[in-house]
This record gives C-alpha cells, sequence and structure tokens, in this order.
C-alpha cells in the first residue's frame, strides 16, 4: 500500500448543501498518473471520458517539448467518490502563521486550508483507483511521457463525487469549449512579434489563421516521411521534391472521407503521417527521389485508394484509425503490399499529368493489381498503364 498527502485548499463553491466541494492543489504529473485511472464510456456504461488517443498524448508532449518556454497553465479535473479521500484541516496553523493577511482571500467560510489523504495499492487497474481523470486524461499522459522534466500541474479534484456528478462535470466542459476566432487572436497580439509569436504556434502544432500546424509538422515531425520535402517558402533548407498543394489536396480528401478530423488536428497528422510511412518504407528505393512515384498526381491518386480502403476497413471495425499501428498494418497488408515497385517503375502508356482522369486511371490499375492477385494472375495483367504485354 501507498499513501498520499497534499497539501491545498478545500473550497464549496455554493450556499447549496448538496454541492460537491473541490480540493484545489498542485501534483507532478507523473505522480498523478500512479493513482488516478480512467473510466471510458466503451468499456465502462458508467464511463465518464472519451475514448484514449495516442495522437493527443503525442500532440501534448510535442507542445511540451517544442520550447522550453511552453506551459500548460489550466487544470486537470479529478474525482474521488464518496469516502473516497480524508480532508484534515488546518486553518488554524494557517491563519496563525499567517496574522497580517486573508489567508482565506476574502472566502472564508468556503475555503479551507488543510491536508487531503488516501491509500492505493501499487499497480492497480485504471478503474480500480482511488480517483478518477475527469478531464485531461490526454494532458497527463502527454506530460508524463515528457522526459526533459517532471512536471507540476495545478489539479483541481471533486471530493465525494457521485458518478452522476463526475458525467455532469465532463459534459459541461467539453460542451463549453469554444475556438478563439481569428480575428480575436490577431487583435490580441496586435501590438505583439506578430511573427516570432506566429511561428512559435505553430511550432506547438496551434493553428493561426489560416496556416495549419498539419503542414508544418508534415514538414517538420521525424514521424513524417514527408520531412524536409515539401516544396513552400518554410522549407528552406529541404530537397522541396513535393508540391505542397499534393499535400493539400490529399489533406482535404481525408476531411472529406472523416469529416471528424477536421476539428482535431493532432490525429490528422498522425493519421496522415502513418499512412506514408506505411508507403514509403514499402517503396523505400523510390521514396524521396525524381520520379512518378513522387508526382503530386501519383501521391492523391495513391491516397485516394488507401483512404477509400481505410473507410471500408473501419466501417467493419477492422482498424481503428486513431493508432498509427493499426494504421500502418492495415495500410500494408490490405491496401499496398500487393502492388508491386514495378508498377511505378515501367514505362506507362501515357503522359503523367496532374488531372482527374490520370487520377482515375492510376486508382483503377492499384484495384485491377489487387483483383490480379486474388485471382492469381501476373500483377500487370489487363492493366491500362504500364506499357508491358500481358
Amino acid at each position: 500500500m501507498e499513501s498520499r498527502n497534499y497539501f491545498g485548499c478545500r473550497v464549496i463553491q455554493r450556499s447549496d448543501s448538496d454541492t460537491t466541494a473541490f480540493f484545489v492543489f498542485y501534483a507532478r504529473a507523473k505522480d498523478i498518473k500512479e493513482w488516478a485511472g480512467v473510466r471510458r464510456v466503451q468499456d465502462f456504461s458508467e464511463g465518464t471520458q472519451r475514448p484514449f488517443r495516442e495522437s493527443r498524448v503525442k500532440a501534448i508532449t510535442r507542445f511540451i517539448n517544442s520550447d522550453s518556454k511552453n506551459t500548460i497553465p489550466n487544470n486537470v479535473l479529478l474525482a474521488f467518490g464518496p469516502s473516497g479521500a480524508r480532508f484534515t484541516s488546518l486553518n488554524k496553523e494557517v491563519s496563525d502563521c499567517l496574522s497580517e493577511v486573508d489567508p482565506y482571500n476574502n472566502c472564508d467560510g468556503q475555503l479551507t486550508w488543510g491536508i487531503l489523504s488516501f491509500s492505493f495499492e501499487q499497480n492497480l487497474p485504471e478503474h480500480l483507483r482511488p480517483a478518477f481523470i475527469v478531464d485531461g486524461q490526454h494532458r497527463i499522459f502527454g506530460i508524463s511521457d515528457f522526459q526533459g522534466e517532471d512536471l507540476p500541474v495545478l489539479a483541481v479534484t471533486l471530493l465525494d463525487a457521485s458518478l452522476e456528478e463526475q458525467a455532469f462535470q465532463f459534459i459541461v466542459i467539453n460542451n463549453k469549449a469554444v475556438r478563439v476566432p481569428t480575428d480575436n487572436v490577431k487583435a490580441i497580439i496586435a501590438n505583439l512579434d506578430e511573427e516570432s509569436l506566429q511561428s512559435r504556434l505553430l511550432k506547438a502544432g496551434v493553428r493561426y489563421g489560416d496556416t495549419s500546424p498539419v503542414l508544418r509538422d508534415i514538414n517538420d515531425l521525424l514521424i513524417s516521411p514527408f520531412r524536409g520535402l515539401l516544396d513552400w517558402p518554410y522549407n528552406k533548407v529541404g530537397q522541396k521534391l513535393v508540391p505542397l498543394t499534393a499535400i493539400e489536396q490529399a489533406l482535404r480528401y481525408i476531411r472529406s472521407v472523416f469529416p471528424f478530423l477536421d476539428e482535431d488536428e493532432d490525429s490528422m497528422t498522425e493519421f496522415f503521417c502513418s499512412i506514408w510511412m506505411s508507403i514509403s518504407k514499402n517503396y523505400s528505393s523510390l521514396w524521396g527521389k525524381e520520379n512518378k512515384f513522387m508526382t503530386k498526381v501519383n501521391i492523391n491518386a495513391l491516397n485516394e485508394f488507401v483512404i477509400d480502403r481505410l473507410q471500408k476497413a473501419w466501417e467493419f471495425g477492422l482498424v481503428d484509425i486513431f493508432s498509427s499501428e493499426s494504421v500502418e498494418t492495415q495500410v500494408v497488408e490490405k491496401a499496398i503490399g500487393q502492388v508491386p515497385e514495378e508498377f511505378w517503375q515501367a514505362e506507362w502508356s501515357i503522359r503523367i499529368q496532374d488531372n482527374a482522369n490520370v487520377r482515375k486511371m492510376i486508382k483503377e490499375d492499384l484495384e485491377q493489381i489487387i483483383r490480379n492477385e486474388r485471382l492469381r494472375e501476373v500483377w500487370h495483367a489487363k492493366l491500362q498503364l504500364p506499357a508491358m504485354n500481358d
């Protein structure tokens, strides 16, 4: 058994006697992760948390790692069930130490300084831990995964909170969040160093104006096979092999098929990079070189071909698009694994042009290659593009 004792303040915000009290304190994220679990809606009928997404955890870690000045000042919300923790008042001791100031900040009667205490067994499953994360699971995990420092976070903990109260707080928090309009952002920073702040925001993975951090991530991140390959002014030292419009078009197609990714740029980045990392590894001898494989029309045709197959797999529950490992496996085994490099190395019967007709022909040939594999025919049978004899 382990025990914890945290110093902080208990707050009773409303005068109603049924009001759930909460305790405010600071603790290290790695410490909280040891005793606070998550009861997720897909695992438990009484769950009060959304599904865990590795992409969001990685985005938090990247945010912290991208600049030594980046912090997360807002709190995570935890909850102890009935009798899950004990509060001991230290009001007298605090008042005696701070006789010349008001330690209650004019909130006496509703604020009490003291110690929150509880015990727990090590390595308990998440759903059996003494407290639960109501809001902030990705922040706790993302900050904990950052190896550079052992960072503290501000925590607000509901005390003696019923499941209904936990669910209520989660729903309210997640339905009241509103993205700051671009005009408001520009007004806020009108008298600041806009270029420097924009760079820091994008580096941290935060949208600014019409510039999406997804494009910058695709150009910069180690998990991106397009790292240093995009042809745009931001890329000052790379090859500039792939037109930026090719990536923008590919992302638009993904959003059209999976519209829920439009508001989740972290998952969009992870999803896109997982797909194309699989493709780049499968065709390593073609990747990053001047050839038809790296042309805009082929990138978008291949992207649409793979996304269409992933959509079907997702609808049948065969792939978790929020898991990079699941996506990479599905792409290789069910989409491109049967398509040989020779398809792109062979002479094609048409001139490579960036238009819908060529894109359609590429996708039709890719489908035919899959059929040929299933029928145990030579891979190039009945294809339109390669100038080869069946």
